[in-house]
């Protein structure tokens, strides 16, 4: 049997509907005011058919009435009773003394006829029911009454031939607004629902993972190709031949670099596995050398994207020249390119690596601008690193970091301790991640002094982190919170913790130094969280110093600028710590918003201690406004010298060793009033 279940979702059926929908709605309407106009002339034609017979039967019922004869008036009334629709008729006969005498009368009995009729009849046909007319004869040219003759029509009769009409004109009208609505469906099911039923079932058979560009998609029908299905169906073909050619594209973007034109890291990595392959089967060696640029990112920075993708296309051009025709080159992303080749031995992957090194140590013109960068490389070997692509890739990639730790060579070949060193860091970073929640972590003060009268001038907050039952130092895990973006976390605690320690402090309040990473300065919401923070402690901003390094400043310069310019906006001071150790620029210190310098430890007590690069710096921040802060002061010379040269404040173990918090307030009498601290200060003159 047909399946019509598609009808009750279909196009054709629903316009169908609405068209006798609409045809029954007009066809009612019509039908309405012919109907009107049909009541109106069925009781005119009641009344005009009373006349009539009236007018008929005068003549006899004048005679009757003249000549009183009963007889003639019973064959009149009688004549007239016959007539359909006729209730009653009789004829009187005018007495002297104007008194009437029935001569006869005929009725017949009333109509049965619905509610409905009866309603029709009691409104409409009443009034026009009855009729009478009086009898005259001429009697020497005077006219003299001798009579009346009366009819009565049956009203009910009258409605309810009428409302038979209506049930008629009714019946008529459905019936042909069904027919037209079948006609309709009929159409629209050839016209509209079948052909888009048949590409509807055309459409689910294509698959777009797998369309092919010689494919007819879906065929417009003939009587279709100029209106609105065959336009939905032709920019639906449409539609799909431009998928098949993304696809097309898509596919050649999934294997090439669109930059470099080199193989992506899909295409690379697939012919690293073809070659591991031919390797197992001969007994061979496969060198996987990954490649990073030294510099890239300065470059990027500085001079912009397009002069950073004009130097990869470059490099990628130099890489293919310094190998064989067996060789594969592919970039990995960003400045990484990874080289795969077969070897006999080890020497051969130093001899190519040498050459590519050598070969990227030159420099490159682009736009007129001579650009060098170099490249640290790591290199792995098949099968000694390991027997997989990923292995071999990621043991390459270590020995790339290694080798950019290691300036000497600018090359590594992977070892197994580096892989070692990676778990170890695999695992302080899982222990890394729940510390806080364990309450692993305490926040050290180190106090810090003012030079000219040894008075407590601030502290610096120092991370302490112990883990079950061991004391991890800060340079193992800082990095590590670093790297895997814990530090967010870690950053947010240590404010916290400042913030209470500072409400939680009565009496005289000292402002405390935290340090500050790359990446929460990155972090666009870094401000409000602090702003924040310091709000529910009800902190004063002046209480608080951040401290960032210079490597830190310069990873990126304007985000880092604008970070600083909203703390300083809010109150909040900016210290530059470890000065000295990185770019030194007065370009970069004149466009920061910074209060305090910070002389690294290694220019007072280290290695490079020298009293004319601690004299510059000093000056030099003199020129600019800055407080300057000497750390790592170890020995009363040191201590001396640099109060002689003018430094502002003084921090070391000479002075106060890092403490915990309750060890530092007891110590400093923070809980007290200011005698019991300026007594401290006393002490710490008398040191001197």
């Amino acid at each position: 049997m047909y399946n019509f279940s598609y009808l009750r979702k279909s196009i054709g059926l629903m316009q169908a509907a609405l068209l006798l929908i609409a045809a029954i709605v007009i066809g009612l309407g019509l039908s309405a005011w012919q109907l009107r106009s049909a009541l109106t002339e069925q009781r005119d034609a009641l009344g005009e058919h009373a006349a009539e017979l009236l007018k008929l039967s005068l003549s006899g019922a004048t005679s009757a009435a003249w000549t009183l004869d009963a007889r003639l008036a019973r064959e009149v009334v009688s004549g007239i009773a016959s007539q359909e629709g006729v209730r009653a008729s009789e004829v009187r006969a005018l007495l002297r003394g104007n008194a009437q005498e029935r001569l006869a009368r005929a009725e017949n009995p009333p109509t049965v006829a619905g509610t409905i009729s009866n309603w029709i009849a009691g409104n409409y046909f009443t009034v026009v029911a009855r009729v009478r007319s009086p009898l005259y004869v001429s009697q020497q040219g005077v006219p003299l009454r001798v009579g009346e003759m009366l009819i009565a029509m049956d009203p009910v009769y009258a409605a309810d031939r009428f409302v038979t009409q209506v049930y008629t004109t009714l019946a008529v009208t459905m019936l042909e607004a069904f027919l037209v609505g079948m006609v309709l469906l009929l159409l629209s099911q050839w016209l509209v629902t079948d052909p888009l039923r048949k590409a509807a079932a055309r459409i689910s058979l294509i698959r777009p993972e797998a369309l092919d560009e010689n494919e007819r998609f879906i065929d417009v029908p003939p009587l279709h190709r100029s209106d609105e299905l065959g336009l939905l169906l032709s920019h639906t073909n449409n539609l799909l031949d431009r998928l098949v050619e993304s696809q097309r594209e898509l596919r050649l973007l999934a294997t090439r670099d669109a930059l470099t034109g080199l193989p992506n890291r899909t295409l690379i990595q697939e012919s690293l596995a073809t070659m591991l392959a031919s390797a197992t089967r001969s007994h061979g060696k496969v060198a996987v050398i990954f490649v990073d640029l030294d510099r890239f990112k300065t470059v990027n920075d500085s001079l912009g994207h397009g002069i950073g993708d004009k130097l990869l296309q470059q490099v990628a051009a130099t890489l293919i020249g310094q190998v064989r025709g067996e060789d594969s080159v592919g970039r990995l992303g960003g400045d990484e390119f990874l080289v795969v080749m077969p070897v006999a031995s080890v020497n051969d992957v130093v001899i190519v690596v040498r050459r590519i090194i050598d070969a990227l140590g030159h420099s490159f013109e682009i736009d007129g601008i001579d650009l060098r960068v170099g490249a640290s490389l790591g290199i792995s070997i098949y099968p000694d690193d390991g027997d997989s692509v990923d292995m071999l890739m990621r043991h390459a990639d270590l020995a790339m970091y290694k080798a950019k730790a290691d300036a000497t060579t600018r090359w590594q070949l992977f070892s197994d301790d580096m892989s070692q060193a990676i778990d170890a860091g695999v695992w302080l970073e899982n222990a890394l991640a729940g510390a806080v929640l364990r309450n692993e972590m305490q926040i050290y003060l180190q106090p810090q002094f003012e030079a000219a009268h040894m008075r407590l001038s601030g502290a610096e907050a120092l991370l302490r982190w112990q883990h079950e039952g061991e004391w991890i130092a800060p340079d193992r895990f800082i990095p590590v919170a670093e790297n895997s973006g814990l530090i967010r976390e870690i950053g947010d605690w240590v404010l916290a913790e400042t913030c209470r320690t500072l409400s939680a402090w009565p009496g005289r309040k000292v402002p405390i130094s935290i340090n500050v990473s790359a990446r929460q300065l990155a972090d666009d919401g870094f401000v409000e969280r602090v702003h924040r923070t310091v709000g529910r402690y009800e902190v004063a901003p002046e209480l608080l110093r951040f401290e960032i390094t210079e490597s830190t400043l310069m990873q990126n310069l304007d985000q880092t600028r604008a970070q600083l310019t909203r703390l300083r906006e809010q109150g909040f001071r900016i210290s530059i710590d470890d000065f000295g150790t990185g770019y030194s620029s007065l370009a970069y210190l004149t466009r920061l918003p910074v209060d305090e310098l910070k002389i690294d430890r290694s220019f007072v007590s280290g290695a490079q201690r020298s009293k004319i690069v601690l004299s510059t710096i000093i000056a030099m921040a003199r020129a600019l406004n800055y407080e300057v802060v000497a750390e790592g002061v170890e020995t009363e010379a040191q201590r001396d010298e640099l109060i002689g040269s003018g430094c502002d404040l003084l921090q070391g173990y000479l002075l106060g060793k890092p403490m915990p918090v309750d060890e530092f307030q007891s110590r400093f009498s923070l809980d007290q009033t200011d005698s019991k601290a300026n007594q401290t200060s006393s002490k710490l003159r008398r040191i001197r």
